[in-house]
């Protein structure tokens, strides 16, 4: 896959606006903007005013300043939408390159592109081969309806618009983007489609603010400690993103990953426990649900009676399984659902580590007592982690970072928008 493609717009009035008669443009001398405090310049203005200036790239975020990209210093300047990248030794039109904020801003989010699930294309639809993503409906017509001006005719060609979108990197996905809201989106190399039905043609689409995104990203801070009990840490919906393309390849759908979180909530929910650090936990145990262990039919969220023993013959005992990823036959736990068997197990076996049965409330106590019919937890280790630190060199062995770690999924699920 090329890593950078020419960007070179042309104007679609319906959308864009008329373009700037440039023969009159005095590029030469800086154009500001009150919103930002920032202007622009030269080449940059040039180009931002002859492509589709505000609709296409948003206001100046930033000066004009040279940034190392790609083992290369460049001049550049950030927009709201994209950043323009000079490169004078090519010849113009080719002296201005846009950006790959799409595939960037999945980098910062720590979201890894090749694993997002695929679709088989339908009517409407078009598969493109080089990364197997579909695009349909009001997706691909925007798609279609702009492009790069490259034969100057007045038609957008295919060319034309993946050189100004770049190829689709992810399936049609419901995000939570940075105002809070919840949206239809579609990820592409250069850009993030958004569905607003509320608006009409041609605006039912937006582009995302991947520029202002990219600025304003402030990783987490890990935490130091959280209790086992309490309000949840996170949401069914940053989980789901996270968890759901991976799992797919342990043969388990979006909307498998959305009932096994959504159990996590209701389970969890019931009794106190903060449920989302409980599917961290998990996410940490799987391997976000690629583990043999999670997958079916043994569904064990969390190595429950997993004990590191294996055996290269069949010891003729139905605790021990295959495990086909090692070509090993294991000893643990295997649950028949996830709702009903291997979520209540885990809950409960975390609260029993939270809570002795004096302190526990007749809810909590009836989970402590199915989770602990399935391994029994010694007396001395009962109400002894209230935190999920407390956990070290007691859930796992020798485990004397275990509950850090489990911090630290618990952001990697959080870190979205």
């Amino acid at each position: 896959m090329v890593r950078r493609l020419v960007v070179i717009f042309a104007c679609v009035s319906m959308w864009l606006g008329s373009t700037p008669n440039l023969a009159h443009a005095k590029t030469d001398e800086p154009r500001c903007f009150a919103e930002t405090g920032y202007c622009i310049v030269g080449r940059i203005r040039s180009y931002w005013e002859a492509q589709g200036g505000l609709r296409v790239f948003g206001l100046p975020i930033g000066p004009q300043v040279d940034v190392l990209i790609e083992g290369k210093t460049l001049t550049v300047q950030r927009f709201e939408r994209n950043r323009l990248e000079l490169h004078p030794e090519n010849k113009a039109p080719y002296d201005v390159l846009l950006g790959r904020l799409g595939a960037d801003r999945l980098r910062q989010q720590v979201r890894d592109w090749f694993t997002f699930p695929k679709t088989d294309s339908g009517k409407s639809c078009r598969t493109f081969g080089e990364t197997g993503h579909t695009v349909c409906g009001r997706f691909l017509k925007t798609w279609r309806r702009y492009g790069i001006n490259l034969d100057n005719h007045v038609a957008v060609s295919e060319n034309e618009s993946l050189a100004l979108f770049g190829l689709p990197i992810s399936d049609l996905l419901t995000e939570r983007l940075s105002d809070g809201k919840e949206y239809q989106v579609q990820w592409f190399e250069r850009a993030r489609f958004e569905l607003h039905p509320e608006n009409s043609d041609p605006y039912d689409v937006l582009f995302g603010l991947l520029g202002n995104e990219m600025r304003d990203f402030v990783p987490l801070q890990v935490p130091a400690d959280l209790s086992i009990l309490g309000l949840p840490s996170g949401t069914v919906e940053e989980a789901i993103r996270v968890l759901a393309p991976r799992a797919v390849d342990n043969g388990y759908s979006y909307d498998d990953v959305r009932a096994i979180v959504q159990a996590y909530e209701k389970v969890g929910s019931s009794v106190g426990v903060d449920w989302f650090l409980a599917v961290a936990q998990m996410a940490h145990e799987t391997g976000y649900l690629t583990s043999f262990w999670s997958a079916r039919p043994q569904q064990n969220p969390a190595g429950l009676g997993v004990e590191g023993k294996s055996s290269l013959t069949n010891p003729n005992d139905p605790s021990w399984v295959f495990n086909p990823q090692r070509k090993l036959w294991e000893k643990g736990l295997s649950f028949a659902t996830w709702n009903d068997d291997a979520i209540p197990a885990h809950i409960g076996r975390l609260l029993a580590y939270a809570l002795r049965d004096d302190q526990a409330s007749p809810a909590q106590k009836a989970m402590i007592d199915k989770a602990l019919g399935y391994r029994a937890l010694p007396s001395d280790l009962r109400g002894i982690a209230p935190t999920i630190v407390g956990l070290n060199g007691r859930w796992a062995y020798p485990g004397t970072s275990y509950g850090q770690r489990i911090l630290v999924v618990m952001i990697r699920l959080r870190q979205l928008p």
